[in-house]
């Protein structure tokens, strides 16, 4: 009988948004067939043990010093435990030395490789500019690297291209919680009123901008309201005053899909993805969409049916997809989980 690879995954750095989406499902996947180690942040640890019955666990503490600048002061401690594993994937964190047989690491950030032109508190472009460094420089011990997005992985390719670093790159998108999706799709739309609705409001998403997009749009659509799903630290007080504007925060998945589904546009005006967990769920929930023009956007939609709407005060375009979901071929967390066994399958071809 064939022994199955130990596996190893590092989702410390992972505990909210799209990050703590895919370490939950990747764990779920696991424990429901042959088990792995997962190193992963204390601070999801009442959500994450109860998939316990293949699965181990290591939990780390993490903060912003030691993520800059200590990360995998754990590691060594964890592989004197269970030995030389199979395969290393690291979320986001760079892979330090040879940890593993195949030491894999994910971008799970395009702004870890990109901040050139990008709206960013100079904390978080210093942030990310010693990520950055670091990560390039731990290239020597990866033998694969994906990202979410084609964009993603072309920017780790031409840094590793500089230094003539041999690497297997491939695309691992972000799935769907399919049986969540499916009882939204079943139900009737609400029609309480039309509203425009936006997700998430770090200075990179352009919420001024997004708002602008709503105003140009709501009169000939009847527009109500513009939700916008996130904190509002850190918005201008003019969007916050706004009249039409409502903010939502620390709501369940369930009432996310509820509101996307229940939209008449989902707008995003942001200036750089790996690929927008929100923006591919609007893509099968939402009526309409208006998306700023990024590499990562296109890549989603280069398929389907687009027009262009141009910002006004800006002279800056969008896409428009009107009533695109029909179209949209999506892919489950159980598929993503899968092609990780197809992405080594690949690497040893290549690697042979």
């Amino acid at each position: 009988m064939k022994k199955r690879p130990v596996w190893l995954f590092n989702f410390s750095s992972s505990w909210n948004g799209g990050g703590l989406n895919r370490t939950e499902e990747t764990v779920k996947w696991f424990d429901n067939n042959f088990g792995a180690y997962f190193i992963i942040n204390y601070r999801i640890k009442d959500e994450i043990s109860k998939y316990n019955k293949k699965n181990k666990y290591f939990f780390i503490s993490e903060n912003k010093i030691k993520r800059l600048f200590m990360d995998g002061y754990y590691i060594s401690k964890i592989i004197a435990e269970i030995g030389y594993p199979d395969i290393y994937f690291s979320y986001g964190i760079p892979v330090f030395n040879n940890i593993a047989k195949i030491n894999w690491f994910h971008i799970s950030n395009a702004l870890t490789l990109k901040t050139k032109n990008i709206s960013l508190p100079w904390t978080k472009r210093i942030q990310m500019w010693i990520l950055k460094k670091r990560i390039i420089r731990s290239m020597k011990y990866t033998n694969i690297a994906t990202g979410e997005s084609e964009f993603s992985i072309n920017l780790l390719k031409e840094e590793n291209n500089k230094k003539k670093l041999k690497c297997f790159y491939d695309v691992l998108p972000n799935g769907y919680d399919m049986s969540l999706i499916k009882n939204v799709l079943n139900k009737k739309r609400e029609r309480l009123y039309k509203y425009g609705i936006t997700i998430g409001t770090f200075s990179y998403k352009k919420i001024k901008v997004a708002l602008e997009l709503f105003h140009q749009i709501k009169k000939t659509n009847n527009l109500k309201k513009f939700i916008i799903v996130g904190s509002y630290d850190n918005i201008s007080k003019s969007v916050i005053d706004d009249r039409f504007v409502e903010f939502k925060s620390n709501i369940s998945r369930k009432e996310l899909f509820d509101l996307l589904y229940n939209a008449e546009y989902y707008i995003s005006a942001s200036q750089i993805e790996n690929s927008s967990i929100a923006t591919l769920e609007a893509l099968l929930l939402s009526k309409n969409l208006v998306l700023s023009n990024i590499p990562s956007h296109y890549e989603m939609i280069r398929n389907l049916k687009t027009k262009k709407i141009v910002l006004e005060n800006s002279k800056t375009d969008f896409i428009l997809l009107e009533n695109n979901n029909k179209n949209f071929v999506s892919i489950s967390w159980i598929d993503v989980c899968e092609k990780l066994f197809q992405i080594i399958d690949d690497f040893k071809n290549f690697k042979n």
